[in-house]
């Protein structure tokens, strides 16, 4: 486990890189996390696979990239409340590309933990709103926070049962996808928290998500520009949410990292 030095606060920001056949994830996260602890001044801790070593299951992502399904190591996610040694945790997937150090101001709130439930796109094509026809609104384990309070450890507990028995959990709550993603578990743990009930508690604003392959990316006058084969979009100076791994693995992505934190 990668670890910098622990704050003054006990504030920090904790990752998940295992790495698969196809992914380099430690190469990501090395880049993403250490330019999201540049912008937020927080330490950081990052999980490798030699701390998950008696989990050895995979899941499978489609990958925009390669254009088929590759292996997924998502799992294990529940073991942040145990592994993170901050107070204050800020989780995010090595794939998220922090920018501005809005998300700072979430710890001027009260709560156990905090979860991201809102996300837009590029391109406005539509993300997922619920889990189901007939399931729980979506939620977004790419980013979250969490202190260490007990309340939180039950969460994290909850998401534990409900990975390890997910089949019985998605029928409970009529989740169409059969395989478990992060997100349907930090849902379905959070229903269960409040009683069953919905709640607005959650990071503000909208997650935007890049789905498509890109090129590159360049920050001018503040603002962002995104290239991929066919547009360039310009999006205000703001944090990332990154589905291509092949770019974040790319030299063009190193240069970018290098000239935002020099």
């Amino acid at each position: 486990m990668q670890n910098s030095n622990v704050s003054e606060k006990s504030r920090g920001i904790l990752a998940f890189a295992i790495d698969t056949v196809d992914t380099s994830y430690s190469t990501i996260a090395d880049r993403t996390v250490g330019l999201a602890a540049r912008v937020l001044e927080l330490p950081y801790t990052i999980v490798t696979q030699d701390h998950m070593a008696s989990m050895n299951w995979h899941n499978y992502r489609h990958d925009i990239d390669l254009g088929r399904p590759v292996e997924w190591k998502n799992f294990g996610r529940n073991l942040a409340y145990e592994l993170s040694p901050y107070e204050e945790t800020l989780v995010i997937d090595v794939d998220y590309v922090v920018l501005d150090p809005n998300l700072l101001r979430i710890f001027d709130t009260a709560w156990d933990y905090i979860l991201q439930r809102q996300a837009r796109t590029l391109n406005d094509e539509s993300v997922p709103t619920v889990m189901g026809a007939h399931s729980l609104p979506y939620v977004w384990a790419t980013v979250f926070a969490f202190r260490k309070t007990s309340r939180a450890q039950l969460f994290f507990d909850l998401v534990r049962r409900i990975e390890a028995n997910y089949h019985y959990y998605r029928e409970l709550f009529n989740v169409e996808s059969r395989s478990y993603r992060n997100d349907y578990a930090f849902a379905m743990a959070d229903t269960i928290m409040n009683g069953f009930q919905l709640t607005q508690n959650t990071i503000p604003g909208a997650m935007l998500n890049v789905l498509q392959p890109i090129e590159s990316m360049i920050i001018q006058n503040n603002q962002v520009v995104i290239k991929d084969q066919n547009l360039a979009y310009v999006t205000p100076r703001m944090n990332i949410h990154v589905m291509s791994k092949a770019y974040l693995q790319s030299d063009n992505f190193k240069q970018f990292i290098d000239h935002v934190t020099a």
